[in-house]
């Protein structure tokens, strides 16, 4: 019986990739480095901040990774709630997983501080945990932070739902050993997702229900 569901949050609550390609092109100008398209930062998520802009950054740039996460913080900490748009049948979910008493929370990459503005922003009173990069436990896929949730819940991994876009999320529930979810209208394509080693995979948010329902 499915207890609680952890969730992903860029690409699988809120669509932030025009935010995160606005401030990585930020960093990037201000190093005087050739920028990318929304696009290619596709490519570039799903494994933190830091790993986006070695990502982004030529080769021969890369050693400095700390001033270009200087830029990119010092835009993002300006804009990180300009456009955060959540995708459709989110907040329907949302309220259903609630209604039956689901325990609710989001693990990401994404700095704690940025995270915890957007989930406090868009989800008010929503989630009772968010845990982001760099509070004391590795980042996904490792499965620290997601069994740190089941624990605080009281309820066991097999017990959890974990829900992403990304080979990242679908690794970290196998590492954590919850159900798997990967959601097809994020960051990565759909086609992408089903070369994977997959569970289950939905293609709109309503569906998490009848997986929950028969687990």
């Amino acid at each position: 019986m499915v207890k609680a569901v952890i969730f992903d949050l860029d690409g699988t609550l809120i669509d932030t990739i025009y935010e995160l390609a606005n401030a990585g092109n930020y960093a990037l100008t201000r190093m005087g480095c050739p920028t990318w398209t929304v696009e290619d930062y596709r490519t570039f998520v799903g494994n933190g901040i830091t790993r986006l802009l070695l990502r982004s950054l030529p080769e021969d740039r890369r050693g400095e990774i700390e001033l270009a996460r200087k830029y990119f913080d010092e835009y993002y900490d300006l804009h990180v709630l300009d456009t955060t748009p959540i995708y459709e049948g989110i907040p329907e979910l949302l309220t259903e997983l609630k209604a039956r008493g689901l325990r609710l929370a989001v693990n990401t990459n994404k700095a704690h501080p940025f995270a915890q503005r957007l989930v406090d922003n868009c989800f008010p009173g929503v989630f009772e945990r968010t845990l982001g990069e760099k509070i004391g436990y590795p980042r996904k896929p490792e499965p620290d932070a997601a069994l740190a949730l089941a624990g605080m819940f009281g309820v066991s991994p097999a017990e959890c739902v974990f829900a992403g876009d990304s080979g990242v999320d679908l690794n970290t529930a196998k590492n954590a050993g919850m159900i798997s979810v990967l959601c097809s209208w994020g960051f990565v394509y759909k086609r992408v997702l089903m070369d994977m080693d997959y569970q289950y995979i939905i293609d709109r948010p309503s569906e998490m229900l009848g997986i929950i329902e028969g687990a």
